[in-house]
């Protein structure tokens, strides 16, 4: 075996071409096994943002087509639908609650053998023009009212306005009403009609009843029992 020295190294073990080929070798496997520890890493953090881009990727495949959207818009209207036949059932028993509460108020209030109500009635639209009404029971007032535009349209249309509802003791009375408005010309226009009745036992109905007449160019005023 050629062993070979450096000049000067005296007392320093020589390197021989063995011992060069062992450490070659050496370097060799530790740069091999080096670059598998990195690969190895590599492809396991590859992995790893393969993994967790997946959900991702697949949230992204998941869209909305037309017939998912349609099929949601149509349970929403469904939805809005129910919801809308629930209110108005609601609101029709409230309706009927409120329409027996007060029968049942006014049963209690004014009992049939003392009740008093009056009502009036409209039959005019060329000589008389309603504003007002004043309603006086044995001189002392129990109801004023005064008409709007929709109000007398629709009492010129047929309906019926109830102006008092109270209680009258048994015996002679005297009903007094002063209508106030506009007649023939636009001129102001007041007038006023009475009747004396009796109550007995049981409710008292009483009109007052305004109309055209044709035969004397003016409104009549009548006041008339039931």
């Amino acid at each position: 075996m050629v062993t070979f020295q450096k000049p000067g190294s005296v007392g320093r073990p020589a390197i021989t071409n063995t011992g060069w080929a062992w450490a070659v070798l050496l370097a060799l496997g530790l740069a091999v096994c080096g670059s598998d520890a990195v690969a190895s890493e590599a492809a396991a953090e590859g992995n790893s943002r393969a993994e967790s881009a997946a959900p991702a990727a697949a949230l992204d495949q998941i869209i909305e087509t037309p017939m998912s959207v349609r099929q949601s818009r149509e349970r929403a209207q469904r939805a809005v639908n129910e919801l809308s036949r629930d209110i108005q059932n609601l609101k029709q028993s409230v309706v009927v609650l409120n329409k027996d509460l007060r029968v049942l108020e006014e049963d209690l209030l004014f009992p049939a053998n003392t009740r008093f109500q009056v009502f009036l009635s409209l039959n005019v639209g060329e000589f008389f023009r309603l504003e007002g009404v004043e309603l006086r029971l044995d001189n002392e007032t129990i109801a004023s009212y005064l008409y709007s535009e929709e109000e007398r349209m629709a009492l010129a249309k047929g309906g019926m306005h109830r102006l008092h509802l109270g209680n009258v003791s048994a015996g002679e009375h005297n009903l007094s009403a002063f209508f106030i408005g506009q007649g023939p010309n636009g001129r102001e226009y007041k007038r006023g009609s009475s009747l004396r009745f009796t109550k007995a036992q049981g409710p008292k109905y009483v009109e007052l009843s305004i109309a055209d007449s044709e035969a004397r160019q003016q409104p009549e005023f009548t006041v008339r029992e039931w």
